[in-house]
């Protein structure tokens, strides 16, 4: 599963292309500054539900956050679980 990421104007997402559907699966953030984003939003397409794609992307939006040295703080309550599910403190706050 390719999942891409892009980011301008200090908002951005992490995103792929479900098989079964016309829409994107994302996780959208907004910069606070140059460390700090929120993730603020998860969205699957209802037909590709059920496929584990949400927890591919909060995966992939913890390492690539990690990646480049910046801190996390969820507004999304399904990141925020996720994060808690995996221990994830190391770079997500709250």
């Amino acid at each position: 599963m390719d999942i891409q990421f892009n980011e301008e104007n200090g908002r951005g997402r992490w995103h792929l292309q479900p098989k079964d559907s016309d829409e994107a699966a994302e996780m959208t953030f907004s910069r606070t500054n140059d460390k700090l984003i929120m993730i603020d939003h998860t969205y699957v397409p209802p037909a590709a539900r059920g496929q584990g794609l949400v927890e591919k992307l909060a995966e992939r939006a913890y390492k690539y956050a990690k990646e480049k040295g910046w801190r996390i703080a969820p507004v999304c309550p399904f990141f925020k679980a996720e994060a808690q599910r995996h221990g994830w403190d190391d770079i997500v706050e709250g």
